[in-house]
C-alpha cells in the first residue's frame, strides 16, 4: 500500500500542466520468433483503445522492436502486459504541447517516424527543450514540419524525445530548394549563431541520444 501511494504521489508530481497532455510511451523488444505474434497482439490492443495508439516499429538505431505512444489517461500507471511475447518491456509517461487528436492526425498520415533521445547534461533539460523549440522554429521557417516535443515525467532516465512525422523516407530526406540565405536568416532568427550552429549548440546539452527511424503498424 505504501508503494501505491508513493507512485501515485509521484504521478501527482508528473501531471502536466494545462497547456501540455500527459502521454504513456512503451517499448517492446520481442522475444526471439515472437515479433510477428508481438505485432498482432499490439494490433488488438489498439483495436480496444478505439484506434488511440501510435505504433512506431524500430528499423534502425535503437534496441527496441516497437514503440507504444498513447494518451495516459486516468490511470497512467495501469499498463498493457506483453510479457508472454517480449522480452523486455519499459513503460514511462512523458508530456506534450501537441494534443492527442494533433498526434493522432499525425501518425495516422505518416508511414516513417524519426525519433530522437536525448539524455542531457546535468542542469541542462531546460535547455535542450528549449534548444528543441528553437530548431521546430528553424524548420518551419524553412518550409518544413516542425517535431513533436515530448519532456519524461516519470519511468525513464530519457530527460525528452521528438518524433518527427513523415509520409516515407523520401520525404524524410527531402530538403526544401531556398536559397542558402534564406536557411542562415531562419538559424539566426531561430536564436542560433548561424546555420552550423544548430548542431553544434545542441551537442553542448547533451551526454547522448538515440536517432532512431521507424516506420508505422496500421
Amino acid at each position: 500500500m505504501k508503494l501505491f501511494y508513493a507512485i501515485f504521489f509521484l504521478l501527482m508530481l508528473s501531471a502536466p500542466t494545462s497547456a501540455s497532455e500527459l502521454y504513456r510511451i512503451t517499448l517492446l523488444r520481442a522475444a526471439p520468433g515472437n515479433l510477428a505474434p508481438l505485432i498482432e497482439k499490439v494490433k488488438v490492443y489498439k483495436k480496444q483503445q478505439k484506434g488511440n495508439l501510435s505504433i512506431m516499429r524500430h528499423s534502425q538505431g535503437d534496441q527496441w522492436d516497437l514503440m507504444l505512444l498513447e494518451p495516459a489517461g486516468k490511470n497512467p500507471a495501469v499498463m498493457q502486459n506483453f510479457s508472454d511475447l517480449a522480452d523486455f518491456q519499459h513503460s514511462f509517461l512523458a508530456k506534450s504541447e501537441t494534443s492527442w487528436p494533433q498526434l493522432k492526425t499525425r501518425s495516422d498520415a505518416s508511414g516513417l517516424f524519426h525519433i530522437e533521445m536525448f539524455h542531457a547534461v546535468h542542469g541542462q533539460s531546460k535547455a535542450l527543450l528549449k534548444q528543441r523549440q528553437m530548431e521546430n522554429q528553424y524548420l518551419t521557417s524553412t518550409e518544413r514540419q516542425a517535431n513533436s516535443i515530448f519532456e519524461t515525467t516519470f519511468g525513464s532516465d530519457v530527460d525528452s524525445f521528438t518524433i518527427g512525422y513523415y509520409k516515407d523516407l523520401s520525404a524524410f530526406a527531402q530538403m526544401p530548394d531556398l536559397p542558402k540565405a534564406t536557411f542562415e536568416k531562419a538559424a539566426t532568427d531561430a536564436g542560433f549563431k548561424n546555420r552550423d550552429d544548430i548542431g553544434l549548440y545542441l551537442r553542448t546539452l547533451i551526454l547522448s541520444h538515440n536517432d532512431t527511424l521507424a516506420t508505422a503498424v496500421k
